[in-house]
């Protein structure tokens, strides 16, 4: 067996021929970079180690990476990987050197950590429906998610229900559902705020699963619906509208990640959570589950013994770069160039020499171009691994059907260990396939077993009773302008995929065609402008995949260190921009 790795709801699973299995939910189909995996594992590989340019052999590029280490300070040392692979092995496992030395390590924040917080504090658990309970609802709302391009098989299994779809846009699910509501941008938490109070004024609730009922009724009713509608852009019939249609079908909310990188965005993601709630719904909303499985992510990276000398936000570290806070980069897993805010701030440091830059990947990146040493790395297709998903329940025991290519992240975390002199630390010591199965004991299944089955299904489930009401956020409508946002593309996971399908730097707006300047006080970056109708006034549209600008600097030079107060997440689709037609 194989799953796919990638920061995909989905997580779909194949056999040895790599033809997805006909199991609920994968169904037997896989979206088009499935389907072009097997092409892209041959194009654009990193083949060898390189120190500034020069092919040279990994332990030659191992020896000079613990000598710069050992250069640094610990607190100027920063690791950053993420979801580039949601395997245990090469995600979590290998932070476990950086702790071991007391390195900087980020904070995780980037994509679901807002949602997670903002959830958790009303439910205790961020963990809501299961793939099965999909099906029995006769009804969905889609809350910032294109769903139809990011979760092709929760949409698949939704696709005959009643669909209703709240965005900034005319999205592609929205064009596909009974029912789309078009908001201003960063109003969500407003829209939550008139659909409880709509539900109140009416009477379409039921108190079973609220803790205080008059706590939520009052604080709902001191806000205004002259407000509401003036800070989302709808009218208080719609806003009623959108309320006695829960009403009627109790549906399935789904909270899409790119809420929780909005102005107000936690809050939304908490507002709209206890939603499903005063109807007496339970699990009525899904986001993701993967906080709920009981895999110890935290045993993995080995925080239970060593932990990072300090925490630096995704949102911060080009800003912390900038600064001079951090003078070696490590990177695995991600694309930092690619994604993070202010990363034009990284790559001018590394070009000026002010930042050593270490990037660990199986292709040619924004990130590996740039890198002052490069290590090859193995695909998802070329290695052992346990993968879990953030929808369904499957773990899988991935056996790699290529040849491997490069070097796995564990098999370099242990030669960076052993020349750094850690070999015997305890995090390094204990055996990755003995870490594992500590880390999975809370699924109820053993790395034993599988071993043996290959697949086997986590029967994990979270009930919750009571859902506590407070605290409850005050909320300020979000400043007036143009707003960037940014969503999924049907052919890219993030930047990946580039070596099969092109991606241009398309703004797409409602006003302007051809080349011309996103710019705001961040910065400027150079885009191909295409005008298109069903982009409202106030939103610049772009798709997650096409970050890098006509004058090859990152997108994200305009996202500042703003974070959300949750989890910390960056305000990717929380910033301003003017647009400027050059020719």
């Amino acid at each position: 067996m194989i799953a796919c790795t990638r920061d995909c709801y989905d997580t779909c699973i194949f056999d040895s021929n790599y033809k997805p299995l006909n199991i609920f939910p994968i169904n037997g189909f896989t979206c088009s970079r499935g389907i072009a995996d097997l092409k892209r594992n041959e194009i654009n590989r990193v083949d060898s180690a390189y120190i500034e340019g020069k092919p040279v052999s990994i332990d030659e590029a191992v020896k000079y990476i613990v000598k710069k280490i050992k250069e640094t300070k610990r607190e100027e040392i920063l690791h950053i990987d993420y979801d580039g692979n949601q395997g245990l092995l090469t995600w979590y496992y290998p932070a476990r050197f950086w702790n071991a030395i007391g390195s900087s390590s980020t904070d995780y924040s980037i994509c679901s950590a807002e949602g997670h917080e903002a959830i958790k504090i009303h439910y205790g658990t961020s963990f809501g429906a299961l793939p099965e309970d999909f099906v029995r609802y006769n009804a969905v709302v889609f809350w910032g998610s294109e769903a139809v391009f990011s979760f092709i098989h929760g949409w698949r299994i939704l696709s005959n229900k009643y669909k209703i779809t709240i965005d900034v846009r005319m999205s592609e699910t929205a064009k596909r559902s009974e029912k789309a509501y078009i908001i201003n941008p960063a109003s969500d938490a407003f829209l939550a705020i008139g659909v409880i109070k709509t539900l109140f004024y009416e009477g379409l609730y039921d108190p079973s699963m609220i803790d205080n009922v008059e706590i939520l009724k009052n604080y709902v009713n001191s806000y205004d619906f002259s407000l509401i509608e003036e800070t989302t852009g709808l009218s208080q019939e719609e806003i009623e509208e959108l309320a006695e249609l829960y009403y009627y079908y109790k549906p399935l909310t789904i909270i899409g990640f790119a809420l929780g990188r909005t102005y107000n965005g936690g809050d939304a993601i908490s507002l709209i959570s206890l939603i499903p709630a005063l109807l007496g719904m339970k699990r009525g909303f899904f986001y993701s589950n993967s906080q709920g499985w009981g895999i110890d992510f935290s045993y993995l990276r080995g925080l239970h013994i060593a932990k990072p000398s300090r925490i630096i936000g995704m949102a911060e570290v080009g800003k912390e770069v900038e600064k001079g806070n951090v003078k070696f980069l490590f990177t695995w897993n991600s694309n930092p160039i690619h994604s993070l805010p202010g990363s034009d701030k990284i790559k001018e440091a590394v070009e000026e020499g002010k930042l050593f830059l270490v990037s660990h990947d199986p292709f040619w990146n924004e990130t590996t171009k740039i890198a002052n040493v490069v290590i090859p790395a193995p695909t998802f297709l070329e290695k052992y691994d346990v993968v879990y998903s953030y929808w369904h329940s499957y773990l899988v025991y991935n056996e790699p059907i290529r040849p491997q290519r490069g070097i796995t992240e564990v098999e370099l975390m242990k030669k960076l260990a052993k020349e750094y002199g850690i070999i015997s630390h305890p995090l390094i010591e204990e055996n990755e396939w003995i870490a594992v199965d500590n880390a999975i004991r809370g699924t109820g299944v053993s790395l034993q077993e599988l071993k043996d089955k290959k697949i086997v299904k986590m029967n994990k489930t979270i009930e919750v009773n009571k859902v506590k009401v407070e605290p409850l956020p005050k909320l300020t409508p979000p400043p007036k302008g143009v707003y960037l946002v940014f969503s999924s593309h049907p052919n890219h996971t993030n930047s990946q995929f580039k070596e099969i399908y092109s991606q241009m730097p398309i703004a797409y707006n409602n006003q302007l065609d051809g080349i011309g300047y996103l710019e705001n006080s961040n910065g400027k970056v150079k885009v191909l402008l295409k005008k298109d109708e069903s982009v409202p006034n106030n939103v610049v549209f772009m798709f997650k995949s096409s970050l890098i600008g006509l004058d090859d600097k990152p997108i994200n030079s305009l996202i500042g260190s703003e974070k959300g107060k949750y989890g910390g997440t960056p305000l990717l689709n929380g910033h301003t921009v003017n647009i400027r037609l050059i020719k």
